[in-house]
């Protein structure tokens, strides 16, 4: 019976991995509440709780990866300079 009750109960990692996908979802329902809201005071809570959500999805992100949960690597240069590039011409094009 111990055994079982160790296989079912969350490490870490998975608590953390819990925690960020929830903080990202967070992030995504308070976006689209803002696009939808008109009302000035619904829209400043909105970006209150927006503004909290993205400080906590972050303060998850990086507690990751100082256990080296969640692994980071930097984009190659020539892949930065395409999508620089790929942003600017979108951005012009907008303009």
């Amino acid at each position: 019976m111990d055994n079982y009750k160790a296989d079912i109960t969350l490490n870490e990692k998975d608590s953390l991995q819990d925690m960020l996908n929830l903080e990202k979802s967070l992030v995504k329902i308070y976006s689209t509440a803002m696009t939808e809201g008109v009302s000035k005071g619904f829209r400043t809570l909105i970006r209150e709780h927006w503004n909290q959500a993205t400080d906590d999805q972050i303060k998850v992100f990086f507690e990751m990866t100082e256990h080296g949960y969640y692994q980071v690597e930097s984009a190659p240069e020539q892949v930065l300079q395409e999508q620089k590039t790929k942003f600017s011409k979108v951005k012009s094009q907008l303009s």
